[in-house]
């Protein structure tokens, strides 16, 4: 059985073209996980963000404590472990000034934690290679 080299050029093109094609598929699927699990990161930091400033401007509001600490929680599903250390940081620093009123240098602390946060943030979205946070000044809530 003589197969002719024409039929064995077509063969490999369509295996190749085929595998290539099962390649393309999968590289595209980790992708759009990759893309949709940044989106939902970001969802959830912008949640926590806003429910933190909203709490930091109404003290006395149980509901924005609440809100917090349900975004708080949540975040400690998605977040990456970077992020998850620098919230608990923040929040062992907030326990301590509330409930003891003995952390010195307070507000330079809650600066450093609060900016801390958004680093890390940052980071897990977008990665360090792009020096996501170069420049970022001090982080406040107005």
């Amino acid at each position: 059985m003589n197969i002719d080299a024409t039929i064995i050029s077509a063969l490999i093109a369509t295996f190749t073209a085929i595998v290539i094609s099962i390649i393309s598929n999968d590289l595209s699927k980790k992708n759009t996980l990759k893309f949709e699990e940044r989106k939902l990161k970001q969802q959830y930091y912008i949640e926590y963000i806003q429910a933190l400033s909203e709490n930091m401007n109404n003290l006395d509001s149980d509901e924005a404590t609440i809100r917090s600490n349900h975004a708080f929680n949540s975040l400690i599903i998605i977040a990456s472990p970077k992020v998850v250390a620098a919230l608990y940081e923040y929040n062992n620093l907030q326990i301590n000034h509330l409930k003891y009123h003995n952390v010195e240098n307070y507000p330079e602390k809650f600066t450093c934690a609060l900016t801390k946060i958004v680093q890390t943030m940052r980071v897990d979205l977008y990665g360090n290679k792009k020096h996501i946070n170069d420049g970022l000044p001090d982080i406040y809530f107005l």
